[in-house]
């Protein structure tokens, strides 16, 4: 059966590569799975639908090359179309751009919802997420082979729904084929949208069609089971349940041409088989991903304290797939779960020591752009920009037989930068996403998903397109969001309930704020041009940073210690940087429960210096001296540096080890902001502040710098060259925020 299945993906690819040129996007190349979600457009050509945030496209077919899509706010089939499948677009490397249906549209419904609740159809605000939960949910979806079984209920009832396409006498009939457990007597459903004219009841050889005009041709829709094709009203051609039966099981069927065609389409729909067992889909298939691949990852080199390794990714594999990394967990054997930009899922194993032999296997296709994933009771969380789906492996394969729907309450409207970021868990098991901004009532917040999956709220406001985030196992949220209109530099930030941080056109509140709450620190741009995530340490294997925050840069593919003090309640830091660099950008690091260590995962879109298209490395502790400083105390009088090694005395007694600059920064619409001076805040530039002295306190590790003048500041770079009392050099800068000040230090 899997050389079967095998045989069967690859003619699939075959049909679907015929029609990608040379022009288009890499993506294109790739051997999809049977579903594609995505913003979906339609392709220009035949029946065009109002386009929706939330669809998943399914190839259905026996040659694959054919879709449906699948709106899960709504619960209604958007289109059915043919001559292709999905044309992926190209800006900003396609991760920006929405995506198309390839081919031409068949047919299509009305943007509203596709059931109607108590006999009456409702209506729905646009990119307001789902219709309410009492009227539908949308479970999720199964696939077995080449088939997708939608899962979703309509008021109590629980339905399976699942599309496909006859290709017979010349002629393409979309067929959805239901289930249902309890009664839907009475309730109607949307099938296609008709054009002039009201539809008519026609019979060929026994076959019941309801038919309305087209744009060109005609529309016909028959039904087999206990239902009864009645006219929809404003949704054109619909189905109406008769049957008051607990359990239901019918099929309907779609098609579209010219109308002395007719008696054709009718022969086929009478020749058609039994009504399909859908129940018997939902066990579990066999493997679609049958080959799994091998790399062998390469330790890192070096004297530091910390090298970083590298696992390997199979860039060459056999379906095209792109190794965009999104986010990355751990299973309690420590083997990896990774998803990828371009909606793939991988399970990797064999990290060990030496990382001699990983394996990897595909094992889900087909989400949103999935930039998080989170690995909770050795089950598979993944955050992409329509829901966050669990992976169920039904059958032990490995591979996801189901991807159910955990939570699809948040707003995604139509922008093209609706990114998702990250997936985090608190000590009490909820979950938690940020997000960028958009037109909706969640844009440019961190939001809270009950650990049910039943219920959404925000935290935090005022985002404006933040790559990365962290909930530690402390509780502690932390934030970071990159340089644009009212964000001046980038900023990290240790998040409280209901705060604002800056972006005002995501505020959310009635009233306009009239200023925000203050990071822990600002990270000049041509330091981290651009954010990624955090972490906090965990536990001694890692060093001497145990408890200590660390942030990701994905622009300048780097990592950064943020020092922190708290000073009358409020927290400050600074940021200091590691001396290690990433193959990718760097966006997601968690630590490895197994072995203690830092993973850190990324990849190479637009505002990075990333070298490769992904990577998953790991930052392992070796045991050498770590040569930076481990903390910063800001006085009245001057600055206290702590380091980890004892300093040498001279060089830490000497002014000229040291160097200050400062400046603020204006927080304005305007895109990022230039360096302003204190001492004139209308001048643009840096102030040079004199050190008058330097002193190293009685531990040897800290040393007290004296300023002339210390005041509140935006921006501050404290340049050092000292050494070790082994004459070890410990060189840098660390660049800090100043919101409160200590007492003098004596």
């Amino acid at each position: 059966m899997n050389k079967l299945n095998s045989l069967i993906s690859s003619v699939f690819f075959t049909v679907s590569m015929a029609q990608v040129t040379a022009a288009e996007h890499r993506w294109n190349q790739t051997e999809l799975g049977p579903t594609f979600s995505a913003s979906l457009k339609p392709s220009g050509k035949g029946e065009r639908w109002e386009q929706s945030p939330k669809v998943i496209a399914v190839k259905v077919g026996e040659n694959g090359n054919a879709g449906v899509g699948f709106d899960t706010d709504l619960l209604r089939v958007v289109s059915g179309w043919t001559e292709g499948f999905i044309r992926v677009n190209p800006g900003r490397n396609a991760l920006l751009d929405h995506h198309s249906a390839r081919g031409v549209g068949q047919f299509v419904t009305k943007r509203s919802p596709g059931w109607t609740y108590n006999g009456q159809w409702m209506s729905h605000p646009k990119n307001r997420g789902p219709i309410p939960s009492h009227q539908g949910r949308y479970g999720g979806l199964y696939m077995h082979e080449e088939r997708v079984v939608f899962s979703y209920t309509v008021g109590e009832a629980k339905v399976l729904d699942s599309p496909w396409l006859i290709e017979k006498n010349g002629l393409s009939v979309f067929t959805r084929s239901f289930e249902a457990d309890k009664s839907l007597s009475g309730e109607s459903l949307a099938i296609a949208q008709g054009h002039s004219g009201k539809p008519t009841l026609k019979s060929f050889g026994g076959v019941d069609l309801l038919v309305r005009k087209a744009s060109d041709g005609v529309i016909a829709l028959p039904v087999k089971g206990n239902a009864v094709a009645v006219d929809g009203g404003v949704n054109g051609l619909a189905i109406k349940v008769s049957n008051g039966k607990k359990k239901l099981r019918f099929k309907v069927y779609v098609w579209k041409g010219n109308e002395d065609e007719l008696p054709k389409f009718a022969a086929i729909v009478k020749s058609d088989g039994n009504l399909e067992n859908l129940a018997a889909l939902t066990k579990g298939g066999p493997r679609r991903w049958v080959e799994d691949l091998e790399t062998q990852g390469k330790l890192g080199e070096g004297k530091g304290p910390y090298v970083i390794d590298t696992l390997t990714p199979p860039f060459e594999n056999p379906w095209k797939s792109i190794l965009h990394f999104g986010g990355h967990d751990f299973f309690s054997n420590g083997d990896v779960a990774i998803c990828t930009m371009e909606g793939d899922v991988w399970l990797v194993k064999g990290v060990d020591e030496k990382l001699g032999k990983l394996t990897w296997q595909r094992i889900a296709t087909g989400l949103y752009h999935p930039l998080g994933l989170r690995i909770v009771d050795d089950q598979i969380y993944v955050a992409g920009r329509d829901q966050i789906t669990r992976l169920k492996d039904l059958n032990g394969d490995g591979e996801t037989d189901f991807y159910e729907n955990f939570n699809n309450e948040g707003q995604v409207s139509l922008g093209s930068h609706e990114f998702v970021t990250a997936l985090e868990t608190d000590p009490e098991g909820n979950f938690y996403y940020i997000k960028c901004s958009n037109g909706t009532d969640h844009g440019g917040s961190i939001l809270k998903v009950h650990k049910s999956g039943q219920g959404i709220e925000r935290v935090a406001t005022g985002f404006r397109n933040p790559n990365g985030f962290f909930v530690g196992s402390n509780g502690v949220i932390t934030a970071a969001d990159q340089q644009g209109g009212w964000v001046p530099s980038s900023r990290v930030d240790i998040i409280k309930p209901g705060g604002f941080y800056g972006f005002m056109p995501m505020h959310h509140r009635k009233t306009a704020p009239k200023t925000y709450d203050g990071p822990v620190t600002w990270i000049p741009h041509k330091v981290d041009n651009s954010c990624g995530g955090q972490a906090w340490v965990e536990g001694k294997r890692w060093g001497p940073l145990e408890g200590e925050l660390l942030h990701l840069s994905y622009g300048r593919c780097e990592m950064f210690h943020i020092l922190r003090e708290e000073v009358d309640g409020v927290i400050q830091g600074a940021a200091v940087k590691f001396p290690l660099r990433f193959l990718s950008g760097a966006m997601r690091a968690r630590f490895n429960p197994k072995d203690g260590q830092l993973y850190v995962s990324g990849l190479k879109g637009w505002q990075t210096s990333g070298a490769q298209d992904g990577s998953i490395q790991r930052v392992r502790y070796t045991g050498k001296k770590l040569l930076m400083p481990s903390g910063l105390n800001v006085h009245s009088n001057g600055v206290v540096l702590r380091f980890h090694e004892k300093l040498d005395k001279e060089l830490a007694e000497d002014v000229g080890s040291f160097t200050v600059k400062r400046w603020n920064y204006r927080w304005t619409k305007s895109y990022g902001s230039k360096h302003y001076k204190l001492s004139d805040p209308d001048q643009v530039g840096e102030d040079s502040v004199e050190v008058t002295t330097a002193r190293l306190l009685s531990d040897e590790k800290s040393v007290f710098v004296g300023l002339a003048d210390v005041k509140k500041v935006m921006q501050m770079e404290i340049a050092y060259d000292l050494e070790t009392i082994g004459g070890e050099e410990i060189i840098g800068k660390l660049h800090n925020t100043i919101h409160r000040l200590r007492k003098p230090l004596n």
